[in-house]
């Protein structure tokens, strides 16, 4: 958790001392051909704003009424079942959360999390109260009729949220937990959206900072999606596009079978560029293609 906390730190220092695209609207340096894409393929790796409070399969109610009178059953369980370890939750690392879970005793447990939502990040921590065997509820001790609330379901720990629990900024708790850690969705997506070759060739393009601090990155945290298809024009390529809140960095890429490469960068505040090893291309843009 220190590492993603230092780590945010550090690319809002990278941020604050951009320098730049350093290169021409439209970059063409090479022609070197990459390899052909995989088989055709649709993915999508990532986690938009409009779904950062996304609720879990609890079958506890959302009512103001509901969560204070649920609080107010509070009582000693001696035979609930058994919340203690760590749990974790979420598909993207860039949107998930950790929940470690103590001291558990008939009344209840104690818990701490660190959740994330790209570069913001946020931590809450505090005691639960049993109100059922296999449910726990926490009351906010700063804010009225704000809760969470802990539901065993099998193997599965259901985690509901009423109110901002002094997270915000799109950082939410509640999910669905296991004590599996599991992979996330863009674990290696720069490799599973491009090749050796691909990546190569657009580090030449559009040089190492820009690379390593926001093409690298911005793929590695991002919402990317990425497809097999073809341009209006009937070429082969592949399209991935990517986007990363909290952090000014989006880009389109169309990649071409016979290793042309275009690349559309945004970072803002400093970069809005074109870059192509194609030197007979003029457009402003990646080349148009099929949508589906």
């Amino acid at each position: 958790m220190n590492k993603r906390r230092i780590l945010a730190l550090m690319i809002v220092l990278l941020m604050a001392s951009a320098t730049g695209c350093g290169k021409s609207d439209i970059n063409n340096e090479s022609d070197e051909e990459s390899s052909g894409s995989e088989a055709s393929v649709e993915v999508v790796s990532g986690v938009s704003a409009d779904s950062a409070e996304e609720d879990s399969a609890s079958v506890l109610d959302s009512s103001e009424d509901y969560w204070s009178k649920l609080y107010s059953e509070a009582k000693e369980c001696p035979n609930a079942a058994n919340f203690v370890g760590e749990w974790y939750g979420g598909e993207h690392s860039s949107y998930s959360g950790e929940i470690t879970i103590t001291d558990q005793s008939e009344k209840g447990f104690h818990f701490s999390g660190f959740f994330y939502y790209y570069l913001h990040t946020g931590e809450m921590e505090g005691d639960a109260l049993f109100v059922k065997d296999n449910v726990a509820v926490y009351k906010s001790t700063e804010s009225e009729d704000e809760y969470l609330s802990f539901e065993m379901d099998g193997d599965t720990m259901h985690v509901k949220q009423e109110g901002l629990l002094g997270l915000g900024m799109n950082v939410w708790a509640g999910r669905d937990y296991t004590r599996e850690k599991k992979a996330f969705i863009n674990d290696d997506i720069l490799n599973k959206a491009y090749t050796e070759s691909q990546l190569s060739e657009i580090k030449k393009l559009i040089g190492d900072e820009l690379y390593e601090n926001h093409f690298k990155f911005g793929t590695e945290i991002g919402a990317v999606g990425y497809k097999d298809t073809e341009t209006k024009s009937g070429e082969k390529c592949r399209f991935v596009d990517c986007l990363v809140p909290t952090y000014g960095t989006e880009y389109t890429a169309v990649l071409m079978d016979d290793g042309k490469i275009y690349l559309k960068l945004k970072v803002y505040g400093t970069c809005d560029k074109l870059y192509t090893n194609d030197s007979a291309y003029t457009g402003e843009d990646v080349p148009e293609t099929v949508s589906e």
